[in-house]
């Protein structure tokens, strides 16, 4: 049976700048090792967050698992303070597009350091 807990596998060019990337504007580090000579680091929205994001060496993914080393998730986060996280990321010079509303929604997108591009929404 599965459990309500999920971990995403994001495959970056650089993981400790991706990790000063997710935690500068507002994830927390959950965990942090190496596997084979290779930094392997574990954020998430919160500490006790569900949902998670692992952040792997594209190089190593490619020498280890070629099969799956180019596929990019596409995910939404959900924040309960958009525009405030909006002005955090304009402030951190982060890549962003337009802040929109969809019916009593707002969303915007942003890019991490590799060009991924996320989804935010909150109302």
């Amino acid at each position: 049976m599965f459990t309500n807990e999920i971990k995403i596998m994001l495959y970056v060019d650089d993981v400790e700048k991706n990790a000063t990337f997710w935690t500068n504007n507002g994830f927390a580090e959950l965990d942090r090792q190496e596997m084979d000579g290779t930094l392997i680091v574990e954020i998430g929205p919160a500490v006790d967050a569900q949902a998670k994001l692992v952040l792997y060496d594209r190089k190593f993914i490619e020498a280890h698992s070629p099969e799956v080393a180019s596929n990019s998730p596409s995910l939404m986060f959900a924040s309960e303070d958009v525009f405030g996280l909006y002005k955090k990321m304009q402030t951190n010079k982060v890549t962003l597009g337009d802040l929109v509303q969809i019916g009593e929604e707002y969303v915007f997108n942003f890019a991490d350091p590799d060009g991924n591009y996320f989804a935010v929404t909150g109302k």
